[in-house]
């Protein structure tokens, strides 16, 4: 592990990553803010759950900022003991189990400790912290809204006879959108006898046991952060949006601007499911379709089909070159499309492509992430929620926030070509759609401001930096 000159003397704090390479990209902003803003020494433990590296996971971890040490605590003999067909939690669960001791052995080595902190696997971090005698802080990486929902789970579940999924009210949070049953996370809609639902309950009690909260929001987008949650004394700080400000780059991203360069302002409609979402062969086939139906120039990052039942059947990245060729769209399409799309293989620079001028709209799976950096943009949203807390995301971006439309699911999940011709239609040719550009002109200024130097999210970061500092 390298170490910073004088980084030994000052307090460090330990940033616990679970295996979502979503969760990654926010945890090194934040670690780079602790160390060059407010002097902290700052470690990352990212938790493996693969037996290699992805692409992407490369690509990010060579843009860790100077001052922060980046450790994956990885080892081939963890993944030994799974099965090729265990699901992404049964992962997830596992890669976090098998770090503990390597958690704690880096952390010993690396005092004095300020703090630790996690971003999801909040059980096994409240018995590191334990362990290790320092103060334990969630950063949340999603929204205020599923935090709040994930911070009444318990009371929700004692007060809830049947499924959540046959509840006949929305669950109404303080200064949050109403969340139908439809839209609750993925561990919610299992049954509640599942192993799945048991974990999520267990782990949303884990979570009231934390000294604080730093969440990947900010009071403009979501007001009803400052409230906190009734009957908890925890503090919440919104520090948000945090995204690298040194994105990863890959060798393929001048194709994807020279590209975009070449196009009118405001025409071109970018389409990509994150670093995790996958599509069946039958859905990759209606989005090709629907694309070339809607009339619009597009850039759309394909992913080899998966037919993962969540969605997320590329959560851990994808292998170098896994889908480079491309044969798994339909026929003649490529042919058809190539005055007027582009078709990026797995990955490209999202960053880049949302701050171009030729982007009018982004067609997204609603994963926080790219939330934010379309914020940040100014970009309108089409949201195409899939997994994990996306529906609660999307519900709130298009009822509550206003800055994006909703795509219309057939029975069974599908959405069908003419729906995706429709609703890129609606976005970027109809009034509505130029009202939401403009909500999401407005946000993104209001988003710029809470990262100034005077702004609320920047305060909450100094607040929190120097109560660590202090030794509180």
């Amino acid at each position: 592990m390298e170490r910073v000159q004088g980084a030994a003397s000052r307090p460090r704090v330990i940033l616990l990553c679970s295996p979502c390479l979503g969760h990654l990209i926010p945890i090194l902003e934040l670690a780079r803010r602790l160390v060059a803003d407010h002097g902290l020494a700052a470690t990352i433990l990212f938790t493996a759950a693969t037996p290699s590296p992805s692409e992407e996971y490369l690509a990010v971890a060579a843009a860790v900022p100077e001052g922060v040490d980046l450790v994956a605590l990885h080892d081939e003999s963890d993944m030994a003991a799974l099965p090729p067909s265990a699901s992404v939690r049964d992962r997830i669960a596992h890669a976090a189990a098998r770090s503990h001791p390597r958690v704690v052995q880096a952390a010993r080595s690396l005092a004095p400790l300020a703090a630790l902190v996690a971003d999801a696997n909040v059980t096994a971090a409240l018995a590191v912290a334990a362990e290790l005698g320092v103060p334990l802080y969630v950063f949340f990486t999603s929204p205020w809204t599923v935090l709040s929902l994930l911070l009444h789970v318990p009371e929700l579940d004692a007060a809830v006879a049947g499924e959540h999924t046959d509840a006949a009210e929305p669950i109404r949070l303080p200064g949050c959108v109403p969340i139908a049953a439809a839209d609750l996370p993925s561990p919610m809609l299992a049954g509640r006898s599942s192993a799945a639902y048991a974990r999520f309950l267990h782990g949303a009690s884990a979570f009231r046991k934390a000294d604080g909260f730093l969440v990947n929001t900010f009071r403009d987008l979501e007001p009803a952060v400052l409230g906190g949650v009734d009957g908890l004394r925890l503090p919440v700080h919104a520090v948000g949006p945090l995204m690298l400000t040194r994105p990863a780059t890959v060798a393929r991203d001048q194709k994807c601007l020279r590209w975009l360069d070449q196009q009118p302002r405001g025409s071109v409609v970018y389409v990509s499911f994150g670093s995790g979402g996958t599509l069946t062969w039958q859905q990759t086939a209606e989005l090709a379709l629907g694309l070339e139906m809607s009339g619009h120039r597009f850039i759309w990052v394909a992913k080899r089909p998966n037919e993962d039942p969540l969605g997320c059947g590329a959560l851990f990245g994808s292998q170098a070159g896994a889908d480079a060729a491309l044969d798994f769209l339909p026929e003649g399409f490529l042919e058809r499309m190539t005055s007027v799309g582009l078709v990026a293989e797995s990955w490209a620079p999202q960053t880049a492509i949302l701050s171009h001028q030729s982007i009018g709209c982004f067609i997204t799976h609603c994963g926080w992430n790219s939330v934010l950096e379309s914020i940040l943009n100014g970009v309108p949203l089409i949201a195409w929620p899939m997994y994990a807390e996306q529906r609660v995301n999307a519900a709130m971006l298009e009822q509550q926030v206003g800055v994006a439309t909703r795509v219309k699911l057939e029975e069974g999940g599908l959405v069908c070509k003419e729906e995706v011709a429709r609703v890129i239609k609606h976005v970027m040719e109809t009034v509505e759609g130029e009202t939401l550009r403009k909500m999401a002109c407005e946000l993104k200024d209001k988003a710029l401001h809470a990262l100034s130097a005077e702004g609320s999210s920047t305060q909450a970061i100094a607040q929190i930096a120097n109560l660590w500092k202090s030794g509180s």
